[in-house]
This record gives C-alpha cells, sequence and structure tokens, in this order.
C-alpha cells in the first residue's frame, strides 16, 4: 500500500511498528476468578487501577497517576453502581445491566455543557469495558503487546490508560478523541506520537505491514518496502539548540515549559527551558476527599517540582479544579475556584515553597472573569507575604474566558503580566467542546481567536506588561508565527516540543 491515511495530529514525533487492535478482553484470556457480581468486578477495576497509580507515582509519572486515580474512582461511582443495579432489578443479564448503566453515565457526562466533563464519558467506557471483560471471566487489560516490532497501538476509542497499562507502544492512532484530551495529554507527556480521526476499519489492510505514524503531520503509511528500515531515532531540530530565541530581526522570545510534576521539570531543564511559564498545581490533588488541600500539603507537593526546574522564572498557577478536574470534594459543587481562606494556604504554601528552593516564581490566576479578581487576590497575596516576611512575587491573570476581554485594558492596568490560555478561549469562542476532533491547537489561528490574541497583546504592552501564550496553540506550526507578527512576548510549551519552537522562532 501507498496511499497515506490522514487524520489529525495531537502528539508530534514519528515512530515505525507493527499494527495491534487494542481490545479488552482480547482472546479470551482467563482471569484466576471472574467476579460473582457487578460491585465485585467494578471493585477489581478500581484496585487495577490504584496498582497501576501506583506503579507510575513509583515511575516519577504524578501526573499520570492521578488520572488513572480518577478512573478508579468512577468505577467505585456510586451512580454507575446504582444505574446497574437499576438494570439488573430490570431483568437484564449481569453484563448488559453494566452495559446499560455504563452507556446512561458516559452520556450523562458526554451532554454536560463543559466539554472537559463532557471528555470523561471516554473514562467511564473504558471503565465499562474492563469490568465487562471481567464478568464474562477475560483479561480485563487485553493482554500484553507482542513482542518483535514495536506496536502501534490502534482503536476506535483510546483511552489514557490504554498508553499507561502494560508495555508502552512506539505510536497510538484513535479513530475517536480530541487533541486537548486525556489521551492526548498523556501521549503528549509520554512522547508517544499519536494520530486522530482514522478509523480503524481504514487501517485493517495495514495489519501485516510495518506502519509508519507521524503525530505532527496527522499521518499513517505503509513501509513501503525498504524505504523505512529502522525505527526513527528521536529528532534533532536544526536551530533548536538551547539558549535564548531570536528572531532574524532580532527580537527576542522567551521559550518556557509547562510543567506538573518532577519528570516534567527534569525534562524542561534538560532540554534547555527558559524557566516555566506554566506549572499547573492541581493535577496531585485529583483525588482529594476531605477539601481543599492546606498550607503544608502545598508546600510538600510543590517544592520537589520546584527543586527540579530549569534556571530562570517560573510561573505558578493557583488551583485551577474547572472542567474535569474536580476531585471528589467538589463534584457537586458549582464553585470550583478556592475561596479566600483556601487560596491563602496556597499562597502561602507556594511562597513557602519557593523561599525553600531559592526558586524565583511569580504567580497566575486562571479563569478570571473581572479585574476585580485579580485586586481581591492581591491584597490577600501582599497579606501572606507580610506574615512571611517575604517580598511579594508579580502576580499575572490568564485570559480565557471571552466575557473578560471586553474589559481586558482594565486587567491588564491591575495584573502585572497576562497569559493566554488559547485551549479554553479558542474552544469559547468557536463553540466547540474540548474533545471536538474540529478543535485542534492549530484552530487558533481561526481569525475570531487571533482578535482575541491581538487585543490582548495591545492591552498588556499599552500599559507595560508582558504577554505570554500556554496553550497547546504555541507549538503548532499554523499558529506560531501569528503570536511572533502579533508580539507574543514569550510562549510555554510541552518540554518535548522545546527544541522545534525554538527552531521555528529563530527561522521566523
Amino acid at each position: 500500500m501507498s496511499a497515506v491515511l490522514r487524520g489529525t495530529g495531537a502528539a508530534p514525533g514519528s515512530a515505525v511498528g507493527r499494527l495491534v487492535v487494542a481490545r479488552v478482553g482480547a482472546g479470551g484470556v482467563p482471569t484466576p476468578a471472574a467476579p460473582a457480581d457487578i460491585p465485585e468486578a467494578l471493585d477489581t477495576v478500581a484496585r487495577h487501577m490504584d496498582d497501576l497509580a501506583g506503579a507510575l507515582r513509583t515511575r516519577g509519572r504524578p501526573a499520570e497517576a492521578d488520572i488513572v486515580e480518577f478512573a478508579a474512582l468512577i468505577a467505585r461511582d456510586r451512580e454507575l453502581r446504582d444505574g446497574a443495579a437499576r438494570h439488573l432489578a430490570a431483568g437484564l443479564a449481569p453484563i448488559d445491566a453494566l452495559a446499560a448503566a455504563v452507556h446512561d453515565f458516559a452520556d450523562l457526562l458526554a451532554g454536560f455543557d463543559d466539554e472537559l466533563i463532557a471528555e470523561r464519558a471516554v473514562d467511564v467506557r473504558d471503565v465499562g469495558r474492563q469490568a465487562e471483560a471481567l464478568l464474562r471471566g477475560e483479561d480485563p487489560t487485553g493482554g500484553q503487546l507482542p513482542g518483535g516490532a514495536p506496536a502501534v497501538l490502534v482503536g476506535a476509542e483510546l483511552a489514557a490508560m490504554d498508553l499507561l497499562r502494560g508495555p508502552q507502544p512506539a505510536a497510538a492512532v484513535s479513530e475517536r478523541g480530541g487533541p486537548t484530551g486525556h489521551l492526548a495529554i498523556v501521549a503528549r507527556s509520554l512522547g508517544i506520537p499519536l494520530v486522530l480521526g482514522i478509523p480503524v476499519d481504514a487501517l485493517a489492510e495495514l495489519a501485516e505491514d510495518l506502519i509508519l505514524v507521524d503525530g505532527e503531520a496527522g499521518t499513517v503509511e505503509a513501509n513501503a518496502g525498504a524505504r523505512v528500515r529502522t525505527i526513527p531515532a528521536p529528532r534533532r531540530v536544526p536551530g533548536g539548540g538551547a539558549g535564548q530565541a531570536m528572531t532574524r530581526d532580532g527580537r527576542r522570545i522567551r521559550v518556557r515549559a509547562n510543567v506538573a510534576t518532577v519528570s516534567d521539570a527534569l525534562a524542561a531543564a534538560e532540554a534547555g527551558s527558559e524557566g516555566v511559564g506554566l506549572l499547573r498545581t492541581e493535577l496531585p490533588f485529583l483525588t482529594e476527599e476531605s477539601g481543599w488541600p492546606d498550607e503544608e500539603r502545598q508546600v510538600a507537593v510543590l517544592a520537589p517540582v520546584l527543586a527540579a526546574v530549569p534556571p530562570g522564572p517560573v510561573v505558578v498557577r493557583t488551583l485551577d479544579f474547572t472542567g474535569d478536574k474536580r476531585p471528589p470534594f467538589l463534584r457537586d459543587r458549582r464553585i470550583t475556584l478556592p475561596g479566600s481562606d483556601a487560596l491563602t494556604a496556597q499562597l502561602r504554601g507556594i511562597m513557602r515553597a519557593a523561599a525553600e528552593t531559592g526558586v524565583e516564581v511569580a504567580l497566575l490566576l486562571p479563569m478570571v472573569d473581572h479585574p476585580r479578581r485579580i485586586k481581591h487576590v492581591r491584597g490577600l497575596l501582599a497579606a501572606a507575604c507580610a506574615e512571611l516576611g517575604l517580598a511579594p512575587p508579580p502576580l499575572g491573570a490568564m485570559v480565557e474566558l471571552p466575557q473578560v476581554l471586553d474589559q481586558v485594558d482594565d486587567l491588564a492596568e491591575h495584573a502585572d503580566f497576562l497569559s493566554l490560555g488559547t485551549n479554553d478561549l479558542t474552544s469559547r469562542l468557536l463553540g466547540l467542546s474540548r474533545d471536538d476532533p474540529r478543535l485542534t491547537p492549530a484552530s487558533a489561528a481561526h481569525p475570531r481567536v487571533l482578535h482575541a490574541i491581538a487585543q490582548t497583546i495591545r492591552a498588556g504592552h499599552a500599559r507595560g506588561r508582558a504577554v505570554s501564550l500556554c496553550g497547546d496553540a504555541a507549538a503548532d506550526p499554523a499558529v506560531l508565527p501569528h503570536l511572533v507578527r502579533l508580539g507574543c512576548d514569550a510562549v510555554s510549551v510541552a518540554p518535548t516540543a522545546l527544541s522545534r519552537v525554538r527552531a521555528a522562532v529563530r527561522a521566523y
């Protein structure tokens, strides 16, 4: 076969391997003991997820462990179990009752206006597939990837867990899913090339071939004889080495990393990042049961990450539990940003961790809907720093809600810097859910989004404020030239994209 199958690239890189279709319960491999009923099957899935999460933490991958632990919470969810019980009472067989409950629960989540909550329908269906396999007496993981050539894992709807359990595939292709979903996030974190939007049936004729997956171009193609004989080495981008990124006319664009974990921070340092443009603080707390994490927990979690960051300023975003990033204690609450007491605890925790590690930090507020929020938090920050005997750091605002664009001039006056969150901003401006395949990082090149970016940069520069962009769009070749042209001062991308983005800036 010489034709190229084209989809949507969701995680960069390229790899060669043999196609393996992801199946739960593949081959009818028996489990040691099939569960007696639905609750036992779901309990078993939850324990498997707990074990996987523990193994990921041991390997230094706490962000991925958090995603898996959230899947364990789904397996333990009372609404899912009660739904299965109702279908059982209506006369369905156990497997059919479980499937019906999973369908109901997934459809409920998929119907939410909040696109991040809607994305969790994928995780619900994955948990359901595992539990159904157990009820049939089969291996819920689908068995191990075959030996020999590296595997290209394909499926109609791969879940993040498909990349995390068992041997890591060389690449992945999923028929459904969005570039901002958990599957894509994990693939980028692990450096697994990912292509979305190619039907499994279209790949069937490649089952006997070595195939080449290009997660940047969004293509899948057959080996075409001897054209590709070995697995490509990691890409070395000409002109993408560490150091400052300067355009050809001498303008400096700071290229920084997005991090959430110690391993992310180490990868950013190894790749020569100019500090950290976005340190996400909420991921370690996604399984909290009792309430907002206190000051001591904040210090304990953040200090190891700060100790591993590359030299340069570090922008720490305060807790952002919006969308699907809801810990159990917030599941039934509408307000997911911390109140004054919880926020003060985090502000003190951040400042103490920064003082302990000697790292220069700036603070970034997410989901800012009005300039008065900056004013309020600045007062809390000043009080917290005074109590600790520390100088207040810069305080910035994320521009990711369309309603704040009408007040962006006032926002720029009260914030020390602005940071564009293009994942949410693009989704909301274009009316697309975060798991919609049409929503890609390149969507930020839409005129409506570029107008919002330009408006924000003008407002910031008019008041001497730096404006950065920390969304996935910063690494997209269709968007980055616009950011440089519009005067963006800094971009923040995944550690794996740093070299490529530096090279693109230097070529502009």
